[in-house]
């Protein structure tokens, strides 16, 4: 995690945190996550090669209505492996489990206007652009204007 993405300040540009400063930090991030996943409603995964099962990156879904059955995705990817599809395909995957062995209705990401790769992804995984929302969220270098995607169970299904 560390070596691969945690402490690259391009990966993390806009991202909600800072690069790790060293081992112990992703360790405590580690460690956290494990505590974690006692709670039903957490899921945070790494994006592993299929070749060597390497952590590479990070996926997280997260509930943001719970009534409305409506969630949301976040990744990162280790810049040598931008551009390759490896966070498309884990998109793919994280949405079926979302959709078929979760129950959700409706999922959402977003990205920073000023990273349209993280775009291409959501678009390339079936998401549909909804629109742009001013300053949705504040990254490490302030606040982002960012395009919102979404996807609905029942477009997955015509999908598959």
């Amino acid at each position: 995690m560390f070596s691969n993405w945690a402490n690259d300040m391009d990966v993390c540009r806009f991202m909600r945190w800072t690069p790790h400063k060293d081992k112990e930090e992703s360790r405590d991030i580690l460690n956290g996550w494990l505590e974690a996943y006692s709670r039903e409603s957490f899921y945070q995964w790494a994006i592993t090669l299929k070749t060597s099962k390497e952590p590479v990156g990070a996926i997280a879904l997260a509930v943001i209505n719970e009534y409305d059955l409506c969630g949301d995705i976040g990744y990162c990817i280790g810049k040598k492996h931008w551009g390759r599809g490896i966070v498309t395909e884990a998109l793919k995957a994280v949405l079926n489990f979302a959709f078929t062995s979760v129950g959700f209705n409706r999922i959402e990401a977003y990205h920073s206007i000023n990273n349209p790769a993280s775009g291409k992804v959501m678009q390339k995984a079936g998401m549909t652009f909804e629109g742009m929302a001013k300053q949705k969220y504040r990254s490490i270098t302030g606040f982002e204007d960012s395009n919102m995607y979404s996807i609905i169970k029942e477009d997955f299904d015509r999908m598959k």
